[in-house]
């Protein structure tokens, strides 16, 4: 099973706006966070590139750059250029700035800033996650995924610029696929580059072992799993197991497996009709109230609201960001892993340490 394949696909990842860029410089604009993420190429000449007030970065020719968080950022011809909001360029341009999770790829758009100075195209865009509620994979990327010149990258963009610009039958998803390659790319590159002492749901996949374990819970994530059921899944002593799953994924397993659940529960709330029994049973609860109580930790509120909220399609309207005479810092975001401190669902009479790993919330009981 390819771990890494399944989850970008539980992920929904869907290309959205596209557009060209062709600057000369001096330019400069500020992109505000989304709920999205955006990407740009340099396909010609040089530019700064700021995330979260810090120093600016230089990317050249062939450099891509993905923001999977949605973070602030800026882009510019120099540090002294005047920034102006990105909405502000679309609209200058003749396109509609607003963008939703529900925007397609509808052509390539054209955008142009003239100046007296050097030319440098961009190629701009939104992956759009349709289901990135907690997904261990998305907490795990950093803000930034910068690719230097990668040699697969060349390829993979002449056939989405073809196909943007094709208007053919089919385009749209033709070139949504394309970008989706673009992206797994990009964060193979990434998970390849991890030091070894590293940590997180990416480290995880290295180690065979511990890979297989979270195949398994993403497999079957309403089963009843324990500690000792995994570690023996896997060949592995449970202490053994439970030291090297928290080590290189970075939580405990039985948070791990919880969250699983919870986020496949939150998928089935927002993406079908099925009623709060049934998926309950499908995660691995037979009692809908403790199913409920554990929802209710794993994301702020009960799975009834939360399935009401998410069925009423909101815009991501950016705020607007005053244009500057120079660049000056952008505000941090805030971090996108703070969704992920809900209290995971534990077990009465559970021990911290490490030897004593919690068991399993033994989920199919009924509520105590």
């Amino acid at each position: 099973m390819d771990l890494l394949s399944d989850v970008l696909r539980d992920l929904r990842l869907e290309s959205t706006v596209l557009s060209l860029g062709e600057l000369q410089a001096p330019w400069g604009f500020d992109k505000s966070a989304t709920g999205g993420a955006p990407f740009h190429v340099v396909i010609e000449g040089s530019c700064l590139l700021v995330v979260d007030g810090g120093a600016p970065i230089e990317l050249t020719q062939g450099d891509l750059v993905v923001f999977p968080h949605g973070t602030r950022h800026a882009l510019m011809s120099d540090p002294s250029a005047r920034r102006v909001p990105f909405q502000q360029v679309l609209e200058a341009n003749g396109h509609d700035g607003a963008w939703t999770q529900d925007s397609r790829i509808e052509g390539l758009n054209r955008l142009r800033i003239s100046g007296p100075g050097p030319r440098t195209r961009i190629i701009n865009g939104v992956f759009s996650f349709r289901d990135a509620r907690r997904n261990p994979f998305v907490e795990a990327l950093p803000t930034v995924l910068h690719a230097r010149r990668p040699s697969w990258l060349e390829g993979s963009l002449r056939l989405l610029m073809d196909e943007a610009t094709s208007g053919r039958p089919g385009f749209q998803t033709i070139a949504e696929r394309i970008a989706d390659i673009v992206f797994v790319q990009a964060v193979r590159d990434y998970a390849a580059s991890l030091p070894a002492n590293g940590s997180g749901w990416l480290r995880g996949l290295t180690d065979r072992q511990i890979a297989h374990a979270l195949a398994l819970v993403h497999r079957s994530p309403g089963d009843e799993w324990t500690v000792a059921s995994l570690a023996r899944a896997v060949a592995l002593s449970r202490t053994v197991f439970a030291n090297r799953f928290r080590e290189l994924v970075g939580s405990g397993v039985m948070e791990y497996v919880t969250a699983r659940r919870m986020h496949v529960a939150a998928g089935l709330l927002t993406g079908s009709k099925q009623t709060l029994a049934d998926i309950a049973n499908t995660v691995g609860y037979e009692s809908e109230i403790s199913f409920s109580k554990a929802f209710r930790r794993w994301a702020g509120v009960p799975p009834g609201q939360y399935r009401r909220s998410r069925h009423a399609p909101v815009a991501n309207t950016p705020e607007p960001l005053a244009a500057t005479d120079r660049a000056t810092p952008l505000s941090a975001p805030a971090s996108h892993a703070a969704a992920g401190r809900a209290s995971p669902r534990r077990t009465r009479g559970t021990a911290p340490s490490v030897a004593r790993t919690p068991r399993s919330p033994r989920p199919r009981r009924s509520a105590r």
